[in-house]
């Protein structure tokens, strides 16, 4: 039993080590994300109802280094999971036009943007057919 006790304190102590070293992804601004856009180089998918599969790890390369990187491709991974659960909830022309959006701008964060897009688009439509619903805000 103290040998296990001896190996979790270690396991502790090296954990916390660790992480003492690392830098959590909130340690990059939202402003920092919200500034950078992808490469040129980089070929992002055409725009069609299917659920978009853009490459994170490229789309998320730029200039600033790894910790920025990390950042965007832990936020989008985040949205990308969320977006995909709720994807068929939108209408077709809904996810062509916003994918058409986001990709045309070619900011970083993608999903986040697309996200955006798909819902202010089905809140828009909500408004136009229940304007009763605007005045209530």
């Amino acid at each position: 039993m103290k040998k296990t006790g001896g190996v979790v304190a270690v396991l502790s102590v090296v954990a916390a080590t660790l992480m003492v070293g690392a830098r959590p992804a909130h340690a990059v601004s939202e402003a920092m994300l919200d500034s950078l856009y992808i490469d040129p180089a980089v070929h992002l998918p055409a725009a069609s109802p299917a659920f978009p599969e853009y490459d994170i790890d490229a789309d998320c390369a730029n200039e600033f280094g790894d910790e920025v990187k990390y950042a965007c491709v832990s936020a989008e991974k985040e949205k990308a999971a969320v977006l995909r659960g709720v994807w068929d909830e939108y209408r077709d022309a809904d996810r062509v036009a916003c994918q058409q959006q986001v990709t045309a701008q070619r900011h970083i964060q993608l999903y986040k943007n697309l996200a955006f897009c798909v819902d202010q688009r089905r809140y828009d439509a909500y408004i136009r057919h229940h304007p009763e619903a605007a005045r209530q805000h």
